[in-house]
């Protein structure tokens, strides 16, 4: 028996769901309104039931009232003058209420309209009665049976009243029963109307919450991706079979392109880091050497080219070790050794490396401990003198020129320790400000195009290891101030 081929069903698309969605909602939305619209028909035909049927029942009403009262003026007038029009009055108008009666008995009012229809024959009866008496000249007769028949008027008006009475009875009954249905329908319409409201919130939140929390998700992966972490995160996504699903495929698939990308580069720049420093320490230590009179005395000008050498390899060492740092920033494997360290001695290692380069370039530079700073602190101190607090003394004393000031005031307060680096040098351009300390990134300034652009994105790195934060502000012309506040305990480096 061969085996039955799967039935492939296409995929249900995101614009499919939102359609569905809405359709749900106006469905659950109409069914409050056909039910309100089917009770106020209801309620319209009772209205047209008031308005017509009994409201010509009480017209008939009195109608007939005004034909009984008429009939009984006719037949008196007749007796006495004996009139032949008044004769055929007296008819039109026994006929005239015959056919109100009948009229009302068309409306459908029940047992209520047998006495009035009875005192209407008995009342025929009479006139015809009459009627032979006075043709054949009885007129004493006849006024003596008008007399024993006169109840009959009576009567006849007492079941008018009956007939009456029940007419609004079931205008009454009407009147309850719309306002019954009115009052249901408004109860019913609003429970309907709540229920259904619910219900196209539930469908809503959760057709909501279908869309964005992948697209929450995809963001978030996003985000980290733009913050340099190419490492492919699992999405759970990728095994939906509409559009959403396709973007989630596309994103993983690129994800791990830049993840690839990323390794070869760091893998790159490790290797070229490690080949290039042997080369720049040769050339550094022969320039040393030659500087030092090992291979025979130099004359001036040959020193200056030997330092200017040596400086240019010491910057290219730099350059290197900040190449190195990235790489183990991206690799997740840069570290840093906590432990408590005296801020004097930090600060007096930063005054020994910057004090020399200060009185090269005649730049006045002092370094400020608060009172209010700790003794001590949680640190790396290798790193807060090299990559955190040199590369911000290496940029201010680039941008400044001779006779400007590079201060650093050391203060204190709440447990943390604050470091604040300022120049009177170039400054920096408002615009800028955002993005000095992205990686690579150099500003428009000729003299920071001397720079790799990584001095201040690994010193936030460092900062941020130590559970710190690192800020800027500057006013282009008039100098730079760069913020460094740690805690004093520090931070888990785990964290």
């Amino acid at each position: 028996m061969r085996a039955r081929p799967k039935i492939s069903l296409p995929p249900v698309t995101v614009r499919v769901r939102l359609v569905a969605t809405l359709i749900g909602i106006a469905l659950l939305l109409a069914g409050p309104a056909l039910y309100s619209i089917a009770r106020l028909q209801a309620v319209r035909d009772i209205a047209f039931e008031l308005h017509g049927r009994h409201a010509a029942s009480r017209a008939a009403v009195g109608e007939l009232r005004t034909a009984l009262a008429e009939t009984d003026r006719l037949q008196r007038s007749y007796i006495v003058t004996r009139d032949t029009t008044t004769r055929a009055e007296l008819f039109v108008a026994l006929l005239d209420a015959r056919e109100v009666y009948r009229l009302l008995t068309d409306t459908d009012y029940g047992l209520s309209s047998l006495p009035l229809g009875l005192a209407l024959t008995q009342l025929d009866e009479a006139a015809d009665r009459i009627d032979r008496l006075v043709q054949s000249g009885e007129v004493g007769e006849a006024t003596e049976y008008f007399s024993e028949v006169r109840y009959l008027f009576g009567d006849a008006d007492g079941a008018i009243d009956v007939m009456a009475r029940e007419i609004d009875r079931q205008s009454a009954e009407a009147t309850i029963r719309a306002e019954t249905i009115a009052s249901e329908a408004a109860t019913s319409t609003l429970i309907a109307l709540v229920g259904a409201l619910l219900l196209s919130l539930i469908i809503g939140l959760s057709t909501t919450q279908l869309l964005t929390g992948p697209l929450r998700r995809l963001r978030q992966a996003m985000a980290r991706v733009a913050e340099g972490e190419f490492e492919e995160q699992p999405l759970t996504e990728t095994g939906r079979r509409d559009e959403l699903g396709d973007l989630a495929r596309s994103f993983q698939s690129m994800t791990g392109q830049l993840s690839e990308l990323n390794r070869l580069k760091a893998e790159f720049v490790s290797k070229t880091s490690h080949n290039l420093k042997t080369p720049i320490n040769v050339i550094g230590g022969y320039a040393e050497m030659l500087e030092d009179g090992l291979y025979g005395e130099m004359q001036e000008h040959q020193l200056e080219a030997v330092r200017g050498v040596r400086e240019q390899a010491e910057a290219l060492t730099t350059q290197v070790r900040q190449l190195v740092d990235l790489s183990r920033v991206e690799a997740h494997a840069f570290t840093v050794r906590m432990q408590r360290l005296y801020v004097a001695d930090l600060l007096l290692g930063v005054q020994r490396s910057f004090e020399a380069l200060a009185r090269q370039r005649q730049i006045e530079f002092e370094i400020i401990a608060d009172p209010t700073a700790p003794a001590t602190i949680v640190g790396d101190e290798d790193r807060l003198r090299n990559e955190v607090l040199g590369n911000l003394l290496t940029n201010a004393f680039k941008f400044t020129d001779s006779g400007d000031r590079v201060t650093v005031l050391t203060t204190g307060s709440s447990g943390f320790l604050e470091f604040e680096v300022s120049d009177t040098g170039l400054g920096i351009q408002a615009a800028e400000l955002d993005r000095i300390f992205d990686r690579y990134y150099q500003t428009s300034s000729g003299k920071r195009a001397a720079g790799s652009g990584l001095g201040l994105a690994i010193a936030k790195e460092v900062v941020a290891r130590h559970g710190g934060t690192i800020a800027a502000s500057s006013e282009e012309g008039k100098g730079a101030t760069f913020r460094v506040v740690l805690p004093v305990e520090g931070q888990d480096p785990a964290a």
